[in-house]
């Protein structure tokens, strides 16, 4: 039997969102998983039923990714309408509160909706991001992202993603074929690709990234604690160090030999998320 039970919902613009519904103890607020900006929710496959053992857990594929349906409209894909696509997932389930967990882009969500609509977070847990982008972080994901790929077999796929990330992750080969099934999948030409929209991805690459410290600024008071992978050259030391002076109260963890972004199922940042999620 599966672990979750698979959903969808239709936003406001008639597309169907998928997203994996695993149930869990009830009384406190439950986890919202949100993904980079070429994840799936199979980048929480690991983490979602260790969480779903004190709470529910909800796992989301942004439009335009994974399940979920492609925009014929590539400008809409942005910051704003994912925010608006959580918030009417919210409204579709009656959740009025969640822990949001968000990777990169997931953590961005995050810092729209603290400006926004800051009484939905019950706190936050922000993967490998921040208010700005450090470094060649930006360009890197750009050049990457860039030229679609097509690729014979998740092992291919896997050695690419270890070529495009900077050095000295300490994935093994297996794990890095992992990671990519999380990212990739099988079209129906038999090939393997990103398992996002392309229109997507020219989005991402035609819009430039803008600071988002008065968002951050607003999560002021809520309970928010960083993950910073220790070779991130997005999320780096001086970005965290300056988040902390601006947020005393903010929590983080470091994972060695994890870039942008740690898996979360790291033994540091397990039992840092653990420890977290007591108190919200």
């Amino acid at each position: 039997m599966s672990a979750f039970q698979e959903r969808f919902f239709t936003t406001r613009d008639g597309l169907r969102l998928y997203y994996r519904d695993y149930a869990g103890p009830s009384g406190r607020p439950p986890i919202l998983c949100l993904a980079g900006s070429t994840g799936t929710v199979r980048n929480y496959a690991e983490m979602a039923p260790h969480w779903a053992k004190v709470r529910r857990v909800l796992c989301m594929d942004w439009r335009g990714h994974g399940r979920s349906d492609y925009d014929p409209d590539y400008r809409h894909y942005g910051f704003q309408t994912d925010a608006d696509d959580v918030l009417e997932l919210l409204r579709h389930e009656q959740i009025d509160r969640i822990v949001l967990i968000g990777s990169s882009r997931g953590g961005i969500i995050a810092m729209v909706l603290a400006e926004q609509r800051p009484e939905v977070l019950a706190g936050v847990v922000m993967n490998d991001i921040g208010p700005a982008t450090a470094g060649s972080g930006r360009q890197r994901l750009n050049n990457n992202m860039q030229v679609p790929r097509s690729f014979a077999s998740f092992d291919e796929a896997g050695a690419f993603m270890k070529a495009t990330q900077v050095p000295g992750v300490t994935f093994t080969e297996a794990e890095w074929t992992q990671r990519a099934t999380e990212f990739y999948r099988r079209r129906e030409d038999g090939h393997i690709r990103a398992d996002v929209d392309f229109g997507y991805i020219k989005a991402f690459v035609l819009i430039p990234p803008r600071d988002q410290w008065t968002q951050f600024d607003a999560m002021r008071g809520m309970p928010v604690l960083v993950v910073r992978g220790a070779l991130s050259d997005i999320l780096d030391g001086p970005l965290l160090e300056e988040m902390k002076r601006r947020k005393p109260d903010l929590s983080s963890v470091v994972v060695a030999g994890r870039a942008h972004c740690p898996t979360l199922a790291e033994p540091e940042a397990r039992e840092a998320v653990d420890r977290f999620l007591v108190g919200v």
